[in-house]
């Protein structure tokens, strides 16, 4: 009996022992398919950040390469630099020691005369544009040119238009300038004025350009010109030893130098007065008696912030005692409103019949880059009858 007991206890033992290894086995098999599962999981990550870093790898280097083709690419080219607009189209190098601006204007105008002294009357008609391009700027930072193409040049010495000139210029230290080439000489206050800054039509001024040397000092309040000249002998060996000489020095008594580069002083400008004296000598040996000619200048130029007044006189003498004369110009303008501007001007020459005067108005569209003037002129110069003209004008400058 006992060892039946014993060996029934056996048996049920080996058999809960059975059960139980079954189902420890079932638990380590799930275990095992979900460690599989987990590590398919991760592994196909790894692929996936392996193929994202080789990705950014392949963007990196076409980046360096597209930054190694610019660099080599400016390399060619030279140094960086800058591009815009100030008073002029300007180009530069990055450090400014080369620079380009780039100026041009163009003016035209309809007009009608009636001229009692010829007895030649014009129902009106359109006159042909000026048009004039100018490049200036600087060279290795202490030299500068200026350069001027005038399509009515013509005649140097004839005061109705900025004419062609080129010159180079030696920028000394302390104020100092050195110009060598042909340029707009230091006269009266009208000659250093462009003709885009004028106040009239036909100019109460204008260029008058010779070759040789100026010397140029500006300082704080004063400066001045020293200019030596070519006679009208010709150029070269043909000028044949003659110069002429001219002077020019102005005192700013308020201001600043830029604000007298035009004659108008518009509304909420700064009030300024500038005086002027020139002094020029024509030396010719070609026996046409003009060696010894002398001329002085004196005038004032007045801004308000909203009119000016200008005032010049000059006094010619002659070498031979025959022509001389003395003239004098006056000029005035107001502001109706922030776009119209009324103007005046009175011009006497003391060997003429009489004297002519000028009355007007210009309208600013966009300052002096785009203007439009209307002017009525008589001229009492000869006592035969007046010389009247009615003229408006167009005038656009970048």
């Amino acid at each position: 009996m006992s060892h039946l007991y014993l060996l029934g206890v056996a048996s049920l033992t080996l058999t809960s022992a059975g059960f139980a290894g079954s189902d420890m086995n079932a638990d380590l098999q799930n275990r095992l398919e979900a460690a599989e599962a987990r590590i398919a999981e991760l592994s196909a990550d790894q692929n996936q950040n392996w193929l994202n870093d080789e990705r950014a790898d392949a963007v990196r280097g076409l980046v360096q390469d597209v930054l190694a083709d610019a660099d080599t690419r400016a390399s060619l080219q030279g140094a960086s630099g800058s591009a815009g607009y100030d008073d002029g189209f300007t180009i530069a190098s990055a450090d400014g020691n080369f620079t380009l601006k780039i100026n041009g204007g163009v003016w035209t105008s309809w007009s009608s005369n009636d001229n009692e002294v010829t007895g030649v009357d014009t129902d009106g008609g359109f006159d042909d544009p000026d048009v004039w391009i100018h490049l200036s700027g600087a060279i290795a930072g202490d030299w500068s040119y200026d350069i001027r193409h005038d399509s009515n040049g013509g005649d140097p010495n004839n005061r109705t238009s900025d004419n062609n000139w080129s010159n180079v210029t030696w920028n000394l230290s302390d104020g100092w300038d050195l110009t060598m080439g042909s340029f707009n000489l230091h006269q009266d206050r009208g000659t250093q004025i462009s003709e885009v800054n004028q106040m009239l039509i036909g100019h109460n001024g204008g260029a008058t350009v010779a070759n040789g040397l100026s010397l140029a000092y500006t300082g704080d309040d004063m400066r001045f010109w020293a200019d030596w000249t070519n006679s009208a002998n010709g150029t070269g060996s043909a000028n044949d030893g003659d110069y002429n000489m001219n002077l020019r020095g102005e005192y700013m008594a308020e201001g600043n130098w830029g604000q007298f580069d035009q004659f108008t002083s518009a509304e909420g400008g700064a009030a300024g007065t500038l005086i002027g004296f020139g002094y020029n000598t024509v030396s010719n040996n070609d026996g046409n008696g003009t060696d010894g000619d002398a001329t002085w200048q004196i005038d004032v130029q007045m801004q308000f912030g909203g009119y000016a007044i200008y005032v010049g006189y000059s006094d010619f003498a002659a070498d031979d005692g025959v022509g001389d004369n003395d003239e004098t110009t006056l000029m005035g303008s107001y502001y109706l409103n922030s776009g119209w501007e009324a103007y005046v001007a009175y011009n006497d020459v003391s060997d003429e019949d009489g004297a002519s005067w000028a009355v007007g108005v210009n309208n600013y569209w966009a300052g002096q880059n785009a203007k439009w003037t209307t002017q009525y002129t008589v001229d009492k110069s000869d006592d035969a009858g007046d010389d009247t003209t009615i003229s408006t004008q167009l005038q656009f400058y970048f």
